[in-house]
């Protein structure tokens, strides 16, 4: 039996190392050398698509759907900043979502010139929580190739 449950502890120990491991980190933006312009307005709300990825350690940010999967339990940071050219008549408002709900906001609203906006939040997520960044509809967003409008999201500690 002590054999056993040596073997046992001996496996739990690599499962453990094996968690701490695990770094999931990804940063995108949507404009690029592919892209320059804006995003929107839409008659309904949009998932926007972060095509431009910097980074995607461990491969859970999506860039056909713009949407980051958990791959395990765990604290999560996710930043989101927007741009757009001042229009008073469509301002710019995103919503991060979390498995379809609402968790953060981001507004900006400018008669002219530009305006940016900004906002981040520590989600506690589930293998399999999905998280992405949401365009009102009515509302739009620019970027070029400076790279303006971003999404990030990185694993802090497993849990």
């Amino acid at each position: 039996m002590e054999t056993r449950s040596n073997i046992t502890g001996s496996h739990v120990e690599v499962l453990m190392r094996h968690i701490e491991d695990i770094k999931v980190a990804f940063s995108a933006s949507l404009g690029g050398p592919a892209f320059s312009g804006q995003v929107g307005p839409f008659n309904t709300g949009t998932t926007l698509v972060y095509r431009s990825v910097y980074t995607n350690i461990g491969n859970a940010y999506n860039p056909t759907t713009g949407i980051f999967t958990a791959p395990v339990r765990g604290l999560y940071l996710f930043s989101f900043y927007i741009f757009a050219w001042g229009d008073d008549s469509v301002p710019t408002t995103m919503s991060l979502f979390k498995n379809g709900h609402q968790i953060a906001m981001a507004y900006a609203r400018q008669a002219s010139g530009s305006v940016n906006s900004s906002n981040g939040v520590s989600l506690l997520l589930e293998v399999g929580d999905v998280v992405y960044v949401h365009l009102w509809a009515g509302r739009q967003i620019y970027d070029n190739g400076n790279r303006l409008s971003t999404f990030s999201g990185h694993l802090l500690f497993t849990m």
